[in-house]
């Protein structure tokens, strides 16, 4: 799935490696996160995150991949619910703080509103109850310079350290 270090890591396992220490950053900012995982409300698709989160009375719900399609695919995105200007507004500034930070593009404007027919991700949209955003940090899964570059913010601490203040800026700005 992704390069060098991290050659045939799959995305369950560069989350369970890395996003607990965004967590932590974000906890120490004053945030209460709660880490879930869809397995914990009973399944694997989309729609049990939003259950998840629902069981845990999350304000806001971010659950993070990375983006896998062909090498010529470039760059990171958030998804966010369609209808909500809010959702738009803090999808692109999560995107455009996340692709500098790890110094790949963004994929189109960075945002990709949900509902759209062909993602698996709508029924989590749907579900929650709280803003919900699914965040694609880069094609690190099948562009070697997405994954490289993501590589280089993974060992030089760029990722754990600036993510967390990328994130409570986000929020304090569109959320308040």
């Amino acid at each position: 799935m992704c390069c060098g270090q991290y050659k045939d890591w799959g995305e369950w396992r560069l989350a369970s490696e890395y996003i607990p220490q965004v967590a932590q950053g974000l906890r120490n900012l004053g945030y209460d996160v709660v880490r879930t995982q869809r397995s914990d409300a009973g399944g694997t698709t989309p729609s049990y995150s939003a259950k998840a989160a629902n069981a845990v009375g999350a304000d806001l719900a971010l659950e993070f991949h990375f983006n896998s399609a062909g090498a010529k695919a470039r760059g990171g995105m958030v998804m966010h619910w369609g209808k909500s200007a809010p959702g738009k507004q803090f999808a692109k500034l999560l995107a455009q703080g996340i692709t500098g930070l790890i110094g790949v593009p963004l994929f189109g404007d960075g945002t990709l509103a949900v509902p759209t027919p062909d993602n698996r991700g709508t029924e989590a949209f749907r579900k929650s109850r709280m803003p919900f955003f699914m965040l694609e940090p880069c094609f690190a899964g099948s562009n070697e310079a997405d994954c490289q570059l993501f590589t280089q913010a993974l060992l030089s601490g760029a990722w754990e350290q600036k993510l967390p203040r990328i994130i409570d800026r986000s929020i304090k700005k569109v959320y308040g």
